[in-house]
Parts: C-alpha cells; sequence; structure tokens
C-alpha cells in the first residue's frame, strides 16, 4: 500500500513541475464520438486540402488525432455511397382462386427407432388443408396411388391438378398411369425452384414440429406415430389460425371458397389432357420434357383464370 502511495506522490510531484496539475480533460484522440464538431470540421477540411497524400496517417499528424480516429471520421462522413442494387422482377408462388384446382403431394423423413419411416402428405394449395397422409417405409409408386386413390374417395372430389417434386415415388409408371386413368394432370415441379413447392414445404414443416418429439426417443411405437400425424391434421386444419388467411383457419377458408365447376374439368380433359397424350411416349424419358409438360399447364391454366403467379421484385441481394 505504502508503494503505491509514493507511485501516486511521485507522478503528482512530476505533473507539478511540468505544470500539469490543472483541471484539463484529455484530448480524445482515439474516441472519434467524443470530439467536437470543431474537431471534425477541421479533419475534414484537411483532408480536402491535402487530396493527394491525405492518408489517415498524414491526417492524423497534422490533426492531433490518431491515424485510426481519421479513419473512423472518414468512414463516417466521407464514405462512398453503395449503389442501388437493379431490381429483378422473379416468379413468385402459384395461386389459386378455387379449391380443388391443384392438390400437392410431398414426402417427409421421420426418425423412428434408429431409423427412417416416410410421410406422404396430400395438401389442398387453396386452403392448405392437410387432406391425407400416409405412413410407409420405402418411397413408392404404388403409396402415392393407394393415399391419392383414398383421399379423392374420401373427398368425393378430384383435383385438376397434382403437383408434386421429381421423387421416385411419383415419377414412376403407377402414379402416373392412375392419373392418367383420373384424368388428372401431373404438375412435376422444376429444378432448383423452391416457390414452386412453398405450400407444401411449409406444411411439411408445421408436421414436423409435432413428429419431432417423438424423433428424439428410441421406444416409440408405430401407433404413437399413427395418433401425433393425426393429431397434427386435425390442429393444423380446424384450429390453427392462419397468417396468411387473416386468422381463419383452412378449413374455414375451404369451406368458403368456391369449388371449380364440371365445365372447367372437361375443357381441361379436351384441350389439355388429349395433347398430352400425344407426347406420352417421352413423358419419362427427359427433365426437358417434364419442363415443358409443365410450362404447357401452367400457361393453359392462367389463360382460363384457374391459376395466377404472384411476381415478386427483388435485388440480386436478396435473391442470393
Amino acid at each position: 500500500m505504502v508503494n503505491i502511495n509514493r507511485g501516486k506522490m511521485y507522478n503528482w510531484f512530476t505533473r507539478e513541475r511540468e505544470d500539469r496539475l490543472e483541471d484539463k480533460r484529455p484530448v480524445a484522440n482515439r474516441m472519434s464520438w467524443k470530439l467536437k464538431p470543431e474537431k471534425v470540421i477541421e479533419v475534414l477540411r484537411l483532408i480536402d486540402k491535402y487530396k493527394e497524400i491525405a492518408t489517415d496517417y498524414v491526417i492524423g499528424i497534422k490533426s492531433g488525432l490518431a491515424a485510426s480516429t481519421v479513419n473512423k471520421i472518414k468512414k463516417m462522413y466521407l464514405a462512398p455511397k453503395q449503389p442501388d442494387e437493379p431490381e429483378m422482377i422473379i416468379k413468385g408462388s402459384y395461386q389459386w382462386p378455387k379449391r380443388n384446382i391443384c392438390w400437392s403431394m410431398d414426402t417427409m423423413q421421420v426418425r423412428f427407432m434408429g431409423g427412417w419411416l416416410y410421410v406422404m402428405l396430400v395438401i389442398e394449395e387453396t386452403s392448405r388443408m392437410v387432406l391425407g397422409y400416409m405412413v410407409m417405409e420405402k418411397k413408392r409408386g404404388i403409396y402415392a396411388r393407394e393415399l391419392l386413390l383414398r383421399v379423392t374417395d374420401k373427398m368425393k372430389k378430384k383435383p385438376l391438378v397434382v403437383k408434386h417434386d421429381r421423387g421416385v415415388e411419383f415419377e414412376n409408371e403407377e402414379f402416373q398411369d392412375m392419373l392418367k386413368e383420373l384424368e388428372i394432370v401431373s404438375l412435376p415441379s422444376p429444378g432448383h425452384y423452391a416457390p414452386f413447392n412453398s405450400v407444401a414445404e411449409r406444411s411439411v414443416r408445421l408436421v414436423r414440429r409435432f413428429t419431432g418429439r417423438l424423433e428424439a426417443r428410441y421406444d416409440t411405437a408405430l401407433y404413437q406415430v399413427e395418433n401425433t400425424l393425426s393429431r397434427a391434421q386435425q390442429i393444423i386444419n380446424y384450429e390453427m389460425p392462419r397468417k396468411i388467411f387473416t386468422g381463419r383457419s383452412s378449413y374455414d377458408v375451404y369451406q368458403t371458397t368456391k369449388d371449380y365447376e364440371e365445365q372447367e374439368r372437361i375443357a381441361l380433359i379436351k384441350d389439355l389432357i388429349e395433347k398430352q397424350r400425344v407426347k406420352e411416349g417421352l413423358y419419362h424419358r427427359s427433365g426437358k420434357i417434364l419442363d415443358k409438360h409443365r410450362e404447357e399447364v401452367v400457361e393453359y391454366l392462367c389463360q382460363k383464370n384457374l391459376c395466377c403467379i404472384r411476381y415478386e421484385v427483388k435485388t440480386k441481394k436478396q435473391i442470393c
């Protein structure tokens, strides 16, 4: 303690000899936010005066500030404005003005007793209702066929189009032949284009909130998975208010939305499905054929006011 006091006394005597006992505040040469406005103006004038040699060090020496402080003043007051990102109009989500025009099918994985189960969902796009589900051990077209037949029988209605990704359970003869028998148009997704299946993906994420608790356990029975999926369907369809529907549930939207008319289905069969049958032999051979098929279907539906595409304006940074 004595040594510390002696040190303080020595500093006091040193400042007294140097005439530095006045109550002066230290110069804020390293704290740009404490500088007076006059000092900032001085720095900016020096930078303008010595444009050719106005480095942080040079201006710091001439203004009595640290080079880092000069750099901060430059960034704060003289930073070049970033050029505005060019806006790009990109294709957004697909919207359906009537119910049952489009159903989506997607498959999710569920961890089960150290392995995996697959859960296939059927979603009505306009109301986002989960119309049905199926638990399966493998992705197979026969399961997709069975699930869609089961849902159409339950709903007493079949869609005009079915959206799906290019998974093996959908891109196979069993499932595609069934769609042709029911006169339902297949709508395969494009590669690397998330908005096309956005409704199905969001529904999958909602269902995962229910199944996630089971996946952490190793004593889960199959009936518990079935019960959880049934509870998820009940809550998502009837009890959950949806922000996109201003607080209404999916069931409320489904009940209050007009169904497509039978004449529209007849016209679809006559104008579009007959054209698709001409290319039947090429359907499963090339991804380009699938893309062409999808473009024809979407163009036809938009012309008949059965589908509309919402376009969004985004910058390149937002797209990336």
